[in-house]
């Protein structure tokens, strides 16, 4: 403002004394004039511009927060369908087992709510007791394989010891081979060990092991795992081998409890 008006002044004195000083007055204030005036219309388009931008993006961002809650409702959905699938293909699988194999086994089927907190017992809590007939000993098995035994039963629940846990020994026998008789024990870090197999065996890593069935608890032919690291002992009479379970005991969700069984003449579980 200040400049304005000392270049109107100075134009007043110029225009009274002389016309061609106020002409050249006139071309100066017009030539340092409109760089000015190109500014201001610079500035004013660009608010206009810019106010029509923020308006089209308070109207973007609402549609973008209304797609993002659209799509956030449609994963859930998503994620919902899915969880009813895969349980869906776990319940079936439970049933085609338990009907294949419902001339050897009374199977009652259960959920698990619970699980140990700790990792030296390996347990789990399920939604079955005794008033389902569940005791004391009976097995508890997936289509995959053996889980454990029921030591402890409620009304309406009871405690499944897993095969991992390290109280846990099973006997067991090679697939393959029918023989090489020894015993599967935990060792409390998720993994199983064969024992007092015969220094003269042919076992091999991949070999499956199941249940030999020369127990009351177990019946013949369940799945225990697969063979993995045999060892010599420092005795040199007898071999032993870390046994991988079939069964993914971090996934577990349901199980089958054999109520009772009658030993098939076949194992129960050959060929898969």
């Amino acid at each position: 403002m200040l400049l304005t008006a000392l270049i109107l002044l100075l134009v007043v004195k110029l225009g009274s004394s002389d016309s061609q000083g106020l002409a050249t007055a006139e071309r100066w204030v017009r030539n340092s004039y409109a760089p000015l005036q190109r500014g201001v219309d610079w500035v004013q388009q660009g608010l206009v511009q810019f106010g029509i931008r923020v308006l089209g993006m308070q109207d973007l961002s609402q549609l973008l927060e209304a797609e993002q809650a659209r799509n956030q409702q449609l994963s859930l959905e998503n994620m919902q369908l899915r969880e009813t699938q895969a349980e869906v293909e776990r319940l079936r699988a439970l049933l085609d087992y338990k009907n294949a194999h419902n001339s050897q086994f009374r199977l009652e089927a259960a959920r698990i709510i619970a699980r140990a907190p700790n990792n030296w017992y390996k347990t789990m809590t399920v939604d079955k007791g005794a008033d389902y007939g569940l005791t004391v000993n009976m097995p508890v098995i997936t289509p995959e394989g053996l889980v454990g035994k029921i030591v402890d039963v409620s009304s309406n629940t009871a405690q499944v010891l897993l095969i991992t846990d390290r109280e846990m020994a099973v006997g067991a026998i090679l697939q393959p081979t029918r023989e090489n008789r020894g015993i599967v024990e935990g060792i409390g870090d998720g993994r199983l060990r064969m024992v007092n197999i015969p220094y003269y065996s042919q076992v091999q890593d991949g070999d499956p092991v199941v249940t030999s069935g020369l127990s009351q608890t177990y019946p013949p032919g369940l799945r225990i795992g697969t063979i993995r690291d045999v060892q010599k002992e420092a005795n040199g009479l007898v071999l032993s081998a870390f046994v991988e379970p079939v069964v993914d005991f971090d996934r577990l969700e349901e199980v089958l409890i054999i109520k009772s069984f009658q030993a098939p003449s076949e194992p129960v579980n050959e060929g898969g």
